[in-house]
């Protein structure tokens, strides 16, 4: 079989083409920069072929010469260039790589300084708020100390004439500080509603949840427990947020009952009872309320501590709220013998629960015994700062000596066994000192009261449970 040259004289230059050296294949002229054999292939032709398929394969030929040769061109402009753009882009890639290696340099060069710069400028200013900050702190202290300072000379001052005296022996003062969040109260009974203990404020108190008429007694060992002549303390406050339908509809009661009144939802024998935030009842169901002082009952919102205290000797009561007594009657009816506290449309928050018996007369006991006890002279806890309830105990006191000039007496201060002896002594001797010098505040010459503490040397009473140790928690006026 013979290769044959096709011809292409009709349709190309003969500069176009050129037969390959081997048989058969035609060829792009090599200063197209191409590879050997691009376009055509040797067909083997027989003398057979037909004159359609010689022409079908001259149209093929034709095809694939027109699809090469633009790239064919492009090649060939680019050649002449090839080795100078190479050693150009190398440059470019050298110069590229050496500019980013001093840039990443400098860029580290320039953090490390600014890092040294702002360690030391950190510094001097760490120093600097840190001096400033210690002088806002000692200032707001100091400002602190004299706030509450104040706080403390108008709370007393605004219990100035107060007279409520609490009773001698302690009944019951539950201790809530031990006892867990969210746990029904372990020294009080719920009657009604639901009451837990909750942290507020960093105390333990007793929460009365709203709307349910939540009904809390204290728990004791008789249902008769309250002497002719008792006294009952706590701190209590509403939880509500303030608004004016507060003033009308809320109430909260201290209900008395004698013996075997189980309907908590009845009235009671009497009872206290706040009405709204400017009238107090004491007495039973057809007692007429009486109003408040305009200072009092504007004090009375939510969210704020109120200090309560109920004096009881037969048909006599008398009751308090914060520094005034809000009513007093010599028409109770006899034969209460047991105590709750109930709330209504606001829920409350109770604390500091004291119930006491007794009150004799004080100069009858310097008579006969040459001293008196009192457990109203409270303090906060392990300090020696005066509460401002106290004030009706010390108005007492000071009565007492200007009524009897030549009257001396030994303050002694007493504790209870928890904690440090060492710290209890010196405690008890801080808030025996903090007691005469309010007494010398209140007009007593100062020659004629002394100090001593005893710390938890000379028990009262047993110290194994809330009520011993309240009563061992005392101030003793021994006349000298």
């Amino acid at each position: 079989m013979e290769c044959k040259r096709i011809s292409l004289k009709k349709i190309s230059s003969p500069t176009i083409l050129k037969k390959s050296p081997f048989s058969g294949n035609f060829k792009i002229p090599s200063f197209m920069g191409l590879s050997q054999t691009l376009i055509c292939r040797t067909f083997a032709v027989s003398k057979k072929f037909s004159t359609e398929s010689f022409h079908h394969i001259k149209l093929q030929i034709m095809k694939k010469f027109f699809i090469a040769l633009p790239f064919s061109l492009f090649i060939c402009c680019l050649i002449p260039f090839k080795n100078a753009n190479g050693q150009f882009l190398k440059k470019i890639k050298n110069e590229v790589k050496s500019r980013a290696e001093n840039n990443i340099i400098r860029k580290a060069g320039n953090a490390t300084d600014r890092t040294i710069d702002n360690t030391v400028s950190g510094a001097a200013n760490d120093k600097k708020q840190k001096e400033e900050t210690t002088a806002v702190n000692d200032e707001k202290q100091k400002t602190d100390e004299n706030l509450s300072k104040n706080t403390i000379v108008t709370k007393v001052a605004n219990y100035k004439n107060y007279d409520f005296v609490p009773g001698d022996k302690i009944i019951f003062e539950p201790d809530l500080s031990t006892e867990p969040d969210a746990e029904m109260p372990a020294r009080f009974i719920i009657k009604k509603g639901n009451s837990e203990i909750q942290t507020f404020e960093g105390e333990k108190v007793l929460h009365l949840q709203k709307d349910g008429q939540t009904t809390v007694a204290p728990l004791m060992s008789s249902e008769n427990y309250l002497p002719e002549q008792f006294t009952l303390e706590f701190d209590m406050m509403y939880e509500n947020d303030e608004g004016a339908y507060f003033r009308y509809a809320s109430d909260f009661n201290v209900n008395f009952r004698q013996r075997g009144d189980e309907n908590y939802g009845g009235y009671p024998l009497y009872r206290f009872k706040i009405d709204g935030t400017s009238y107090a009842v004491l007495g039973d169901r057809n007692t007429s309320r009486v109003s408040f002082p305009d200072e009092l009952a504007k004090s009375i919102i939510g969210n704020t501590w109120h200090h309560i205290a109920i004096y009881v000797r037969k048909n006599i009561g008398k009751a308090y709220v914060d520094g005034y007594r809000v009513v007093a009657t010599n028409t109770l009816p006899v034969g209460a013998v047991k105590v709750d506290i109930k709330a209504d449309r606001y829920g409350i928050k109770i604390k500091n629960v004291r119930l006491a018996a007794g009150g004799d007369d004080k100069y009858n006991k310097i008579v006969t015994d040459g001293k008196f006890i009192t457990h109203g002279i409270l303090f906060d806890v392990n300090k020696s700062s005066i509460k401002p309830e106290s004030m009706g105990t010390l108005n007492e006191i000071a009565k007492l000596m200007k009524d009897h000039g030549d009257l001396k007496f030994e303050i002694d201060g007493h504790t209870d066994s928890d904690g440090n002896d060492d710290a209890n002594m010196k405690l008890s001797q801080s808030r025996a000192d903090a007691v005469k010098d309010q007494l010398v505040k209140m007009g007593i010459d100062e020659n004629r009261l002394t100090a001593k503490g005893f710390g938890e040397t000379k028990p009262l009473d047993k110290n194994d449970n809330a009520e011993g140790k309240a009563n061992n928690r005392r101030v003793e006026f021994v006349k000298i």
